[in-house]
């Protein structure tokens, strides 16, 4: 779901210049010559035009004193368009098939717009008050250079926006208000690093023997993804992150960590790499002492530029906040028995509402349900490579369809499941996702054990060790033995990791009719003998549709074990990290027979049923997870029994998402108005000046 701070470290990530410049391969811009890169292209000043905007024409002159003091930047470099090129308009011309002409137009146009926003930012600052004032800033950026000196002092003189932007993302300074600041500058850091990763990575792969780690496995979404308000602090409260050069410390640069196989040598070979492209492209000047890359006007143009867009974004969520604290109750009811009443008439052609249950997520919702549609979790378990073989060849023995069916019978008793993660787990640490608990290997536990600083796993309980044993002698080429199970024995241990999870009892039996009589005297097929096992979770009765994504619930913890070991086991890969697994309609689907049969009866007997079926591939473990219920004698109903206005903070009940799907999208649109009327009244000939002829050989490449 949408958090406040979800801009934040995209923004450096987007709208930074020149962060993958060592990776572009692209030496065919036509000029590099300092001076050239040096010439404005473009001047963006919005004083006069404020004088004209009934909002905040008081505050003209503070943005006219600002920007002719140097704190707000007015001009926009060719260096800046070039670099902003390389990091971003490559793939625009390279993949989309844009012309250069285009693209550097668009670019354009982009930076002038980021412009105009940064300083409608700081007139609104300066107007909401909060202790801010051109006065207060000016004395803030002169106080702040004054304690600095040597080449810091002579980089914050050269760009005093940087001081600027930071007085007014920590309202005038505050030590108490550095959160939007440390996110940006923590942003930008990551992105230098990780560009001097992907290059060291690359020595490292041509000074070493590459290591064969196999097929790597899916892992659940989310793996080691961290929070987007998250920036590492020191026991001061400090940021606790640097650019490791290769010329510095490790040590010194907090929580960063190096690449596997990564040594002072091969790092400082990375960054001499980077250094070396962005000086064929005029990015550093000549002469400029590169021992420390935060040292550079390179990276104090990054900076200034990350900080304009963090101010933007702080900006918008401002805009944000204040339509959600509009947001009543009543609004949300009376959106979703629109939604709902919609819905209804719409889903009245069943093949709408198919098409609707297959792009389901967090923000898009589906509230009238069809009777007897649902989805399923598919757990594969194949065939090997001798039984296929086998099966194949009993394929052409000309036996009939019967018989055939028997035959696939007796190869898939001897099918044997085992635990296919053992990619997950290696000596090397960028393709590792293990850790040892009581000497068994469990997965993920940054997501597990780091709350504060890692996202959690969605349904995805965690708690299931590798299964099988790991023989680590070869520090480089561990050896795995997985300990095989038949049909029978999977039932076993997946019923009873469920039973460890949730606390809920699996109660089946294998099925009476299976292996008779697949076939009948009319050649129609019993697709109900395929069936090997059905089963049920009990303790489900009182769980509702509304509490699928609460944590809290029986429901979610059931879904977690079986998602867990549908990661461990399965080779149907196409249903790892689904919403809710695959859909079922109770109509003819795309679904080979047996298992279209077996997961509507899944359906049928409601969520926590659990069918076994049998098919070419292998044995299908299917597990209902959602059901669309309706009222007895109608063919469709409410799906989540309305919206409740007490569950709307209680975290993954529906009203919860949908209430926060709600507010961030009123919350967006009310920004992109706000942002589409400030550009129509500022992106004109009063604010912004474009020097075309500055950078026609760039719109010219084109004819090159």
């Amino acid at each position: 779901m949408s958090k406040r701070h979800t801009l934040k470290k995209t923004a450096a990530l987007l709208l930074g210049i020149a962060l993958t410049v060592g990776g572009t391969g692209c030496n065919f811009l036509p000029t590099d010559n300092q001076k050239d890169l040096a010439q404005t292209v473009a001047t963006v000043n919005i004083a006069e035009n404020l004088k004209n905007d009934e909002t905040y024409k008081d505050y003209a002159d503070a943005i006219a004193e600002l920007v002719n003091n140097g704190g707000l930047s007015t001009d926009v470099y060719k260096r800046d368009l070039i670099a902003y090129f390389l990091s971003v308009g490559t793939t625009y011309v390279q993949s989309y098939g844009y012309t250069y002409k285009d693209t550097f137009n668009m670019l354009m146009d982009t930076l002038v717009r980021r412009k105009i926003m940064m300083q409608y930012a700081v007139a609104y600052y300066l107007a909401k008050g909060d202790g801010v004032t051109a006065e207060g800033c000016e004395a803030y950026v002169k106080a702040e250079t004054e304690k600095t000196q040597g080449r810091e002092k002579e980089l914050l003189e050269k760009y005093p926006e940087v001081l600027t932007y930071k007085y007014f993302l920590t309202k005038g300074g505050n030590a108490e208000e550095m959160d939007d600041y440390n996110l940006a500058v923590y942003s930008l850091l990551q992105s230098l690093n990780s560009s001097l990763d992907s290059l060291e990575e690359s020595v490292i792969a041509e000074e070493e023997e590459a290591h064969d780690h196999g097929t790597t496995r899916t892992t659940p979404t989310g793996v080691g993804t961290e929070k987007e308000d998250f920036y590492p602090v020191d026991a001061d409260g400090n940021l606790d992150y640097g650019v490791y050069t290769g010329r510095n410390a490790l040590d010194a640069c907090g929580e960063y960590e190096k690449v596997e196989g990564s040594t002072t040598i091969t790092r400082r070979k990375a960054y001499n790499s980077f250094l070396a492209s962005l000086q064929s492209y005029g990015l550093i000047r000549e002469n400029e002492n590169t021992a420390e890359v935060t040292q550079l006007d390179y990276f104090y143009t990054e900076l200034a530029s990350s900080l304009g867009v963090a101010l933007i974004n702080k900006y918008y969520e401002d805009l944000q906040d204040e339509v959600i604290q509009g947001i009543s109750d009543a609004y949300v009811e009376q959106k979703y028995n629109e939604i709902y009443e919609a819905q209804k008439y719409s889903y009245e052609d069943v093949s709408a509402f198919e098409t609707a249950i297959g792009s389901l997520s967090d923000d898009s919702f589906v509230l009238y349900g069809a009777k007897d549609f649902g989805f399923v979790y598919n757990i594969l378990i194949p065939f090997s490579a001798t039984q296929e073989q086998a099966y194949s060849a009993a394929k052409n023995k000309g036996l009939t369809q019967e018989e055939l069916y028997e035959e696939r019978e007796a190869i898939l008793a001897n099918i044997q499941a085992k635990d296919l993660r053992d990619s997950w787990i290696s000596a090397d640490d960028h393709v590792n996702y293990s850790y040892v608990k009581d000497g068994k290997y469990y997965f993920f536990e940054d997501n597990f054990t780091k709350a504060d600083r890692y996202e959690s796993l969605t349904q995805y309980a965690g708690g299931y060790a590798y299964n099988g044993t790991v023989d680590t002698s070869d520090e480089h080429n561990y050896k795995f033995t997985p300990n095989k199970m038949d049909i029978d024995g999977f039932i076993a241990e997946m019923n009873g990791y469920i039973a460890e999870v949730s606390g809920c009892e699996v109660i089946g039996n294998k099925a009476t009719s299976y292996g008779k009589n697949y076939v009948n005297a009319d050649e129609s097929v019993n697709y109900g003998n395929f069936v090997y096992y059905s089963g049920k979770v009990q303790g489900l009765e009182g769980e509702t549709n509304a509490n699928y994504f609460n944590s809290e619930s029986t429901q979610y913890k059931v879904v977690s074990a079986v998602n867990e070991i549908m990661f461990a086991y399965s080779t149907d890969t196409g249903c790892l990290n689904t919403y809710m697994g695959y859909a079922v309609s109770p109509y003819k689907t795309s679904f080979v027979s047996e298992f279209e049969y077996a997961a509507q009866e899944a359906v049928k007997g409601g969520v926590g049923s659990i069918v076994v079926c049998a098919t070419d591939y292998g044995w299908h473990i299917i597990y209902c997870s959602f059901v669309y219920d309706a009222p007895e004698g109608e063919n469709g109903g409410d799906v989540y029994g309305g919206y409740k206005a007490a569950d709307k903070d209680v975290k993954g009940t529906f009203s919860n998402l949908f209430y926060e799907s709600l507010k961030a999208t009123s919350a967006s649109n009310h920004a992109s108005e706000v942002e589409s009327s400030v550009l129509n009244k500022y992106n004109n000939d009063i604010s912004v000046t474009l020097y075309t002829s500055r950078y026609q050989d760039l719109l010219d490449m084109d004819n090159a």
